[in-house]
């Protein structure tokens, strides 16, 4: 439960400073791990990607090569569902042996795909800055650093993937005043979907997506909740 606790403290303070600089880096690396969702999915169900582009409103695309419909419907699946699961995925690492490493692991990643597929944009400017960001953390030698640094990392990612499938694909559709909360209006993944296969519309695209989501992090949070052991009293 104290893990939790410091979730809900960090997501409180990703709340307040929502609108503000101080949370725009986290979320453009959430947009970069959506793209790079898509990108795993295209090298695993088609032919790869071509490029990667980030921009500074936190949209970004990635140039796919698919196969076909059922691979396209694959990969635009990869976007919302995989910045998730990335974001899971580090805070469920940075509970084994592998923490210690984990922010220069991210680090590589993030560098190599920037260099790579993002040749001189944005992507690759904010690749660097994170990666002195994670030498400075390792210069300052401080387990506790890692610690909330790595959490910040994944409870931003996940706040920020339940956002975006929400505003993207459930109040556009709805109409909402996105100008009050910075959503974007056009070309959402579930508007791709809904036009390579029509019998299934957008807006349900966007609900199977936040569903899996919810559920997904109830059961991290119940993992988390329940993961740590009585300790044992010696006699």
């Amino acid at each position: 439960m104290k893990l939790i606790g410091r979730y809900l403290i960090i997501l409180s303070f990703i709340l307040v400073l929502w609108n503000t600089v101080i949370i725009k880096p986290l979320k453009l690396f959430t947009v970069f791990l959506h793209e790079l969702g898509h990108s795993l999915m295209a090298f695993a169900f088609g032919y790869g990607i071509s490029g990667i582009r980030i921009n500074f409103n936190e949209s970004g695309y990635a140039l796919v090569k698919t196969k076909g419909w059922l691979s396209q419907i694959l990969i635009l699946n990869g976007g919302y569902l995989g910045s998730l699961f990335f974001g899971l995925l580090i805070l469920l690492l940075k509970r084994t042996s592998v923490k210690k490493y984990l922010p220069g692991i991210i680090a590589i990643i993030f560098l190599g795909v920037s260099i790579k597929y993002g040749s001189f944009s944005l992507i690759l400017l904010y690749s660097v800055i994170f990666a002195a960001a994670v030498i400075i953390i390792y210069m300052i030698q401080n387990d506790k650093v890692i610690d909330w640094a790595l959490d910040i990392i994944g409870v931003s990612s996940v706040a920020y993937a339940v956002y975006d499938t929400f505003v993207d694909t459930l109040l556009v559709k709805l109409k909402f005043p996105l100008q009050m909360i910075g959503g974007r209006a056009n070309g959402s993944d579930a508007d791709q979907l809904a036009q390579i296969w029509p019998y299934i519309p957008s807006v349900i695209w966007g609900l199977f997506w936040l569903v899996l989501s919810l559920l997904a992090i109830y059961m991290f949070l119940v993992k988390s909740g329940g993961g740590s052991k009585p300790s044992k009293s010696k006699k």
